[in-house]
């Protein structure tokens, strides 16, 4: 059994994280290791048998990792705006993608804090650093001149190296050299989400829905097939108190999509945030057969109401 000696900062977060959780934490080795290069990824968090497990990919970055996953937790148990996959398209694959590209632009928002939190723990070393950027170049491929079907995975990547090495002029320069156009794109979309500041859930979730709006953007530039990640991903909506006491049709406009929601796999129905168009729940297929009934009264409960009686997470701001 694999033990793992954590430096005190990582020891002290552990505890925290335990304690706001109600439950010990498991900390094991993944079943495939890799201590060349560094990525996020390389460690997962997940439940099993209802103990929250963290897997380790990377033993060598092991307090890097460990206290990536441990602040991301913390994040999650605090009122950040959640990701939701409530959709199907039909098609596996495609769902596996969309779900991918979502959670990798999710995760990179969440970085801005959890990057900025293990930087000020002292657990983003020289080391650490350098591995990183050998993550991101043994996860790309060259640039073509021509885009090709990497385009999404540079651009994602590259936004979230952006966001690690943020103010590293040396590092940043050299990853233009290697993909100009990809670069291009990931520092277009950098400057969106960071126009305002990203601190408090309500800042949060405008730079999610910017994130997502200008993924969509970069994809037409560049000629791509659209992914229609604000429809195909639920992100939470913050309210203040006043706009929980409003009516639903006053915050939210109802529109049946082509793709079912996952849970009685009937046509879904999508409730988007007026404000920003956003994705914010999902609706079945009425099962009475007066549907326009059932969306009037809907539309008339108030918001508060209406998210409780059908189990929709919210925050408030």
């Amino acid at each position: 059994m694999t033990e793992f000696n954590l430096q005190p900062e990582v020891s002290k977060l552990l505890t925290a994280t335990e304690q706001q959780l109600g439950q010990k934490i498991k900390i094991q080795p993944a079943a495939r290791l890799n201590s060349s290069w560094l990525r996020h990824d390389q460690g997962e968090h997940f439940l099993r048998n209802g103990q929250m497990v963290i897997s380790v990919g990377n033993l060598a970055a092991a307090d890097f990792i460990i206290s990536h996953e441990l602040l991301h937790l913390q994040l999650l148990k605090s009122s950040v705006p959640q990701l939701q996959f409530n959709l199907t398209t039909g098609d596996l694959k495609l769902d596996e993608r969309l779900m991918a590209a979502g959670l990798e632009l999710y995760d990179t928002l969440l970085h801005f804090t959890v990057y900025q939190q293990q930087r000020q723990l002292g657990l983003i070393t020289e080391k650490i650093e350098e591995d990183f950027y050998r993550g991101i170049l043994a996860t790309l491929k060259p640039e073509k001149p021509i885009n090709d079907q990497w385009m999404v995975l540079r651009l994602l990547s590259l936004l979230d190296g952006l966001v690690f090495f943020q103010g590293q002029n040396q590092v940043v320069q050299k990853l233009t050299e290697l993909y100009p156009r990809s670069m291009t794109g990931a520092r277009q979309l950098f400057d969106l989400i960071t126009k305002k500041c990203l601190t408090g859930s309500l800042a949060l979730r405008r730079g999610i829905v910017k994130a997502l709006s200008g993924f969509e953007q970069q994809l037409k530039a560049w000629q791509l097939p659209a992914m229609q990640l604000q429809q195909f991903l639920t992100i939470t909506p913050v309210f203040s108190q006043r706009q929980t006491r409003l009516q639903v049709r006053q915050l939210f406009a109802i529109y049946h999509a082509d793709w079912q929601e996952n849970l009685q796999f009937t046509r879904a129905y999508i409730g988007y945030y007026q404000a920003d168009q956003q994705n914010s729940f999902v609706l079945p297929t009425p099962q009475n057969d007066q549907p326009e009934a059932y969306f009037k009264k809907i539309y008339q409960q108030s918001v508060a109401e209406f998210m409780q009686e059908n189990g929709f997470i919210y925050q408030l701001r």
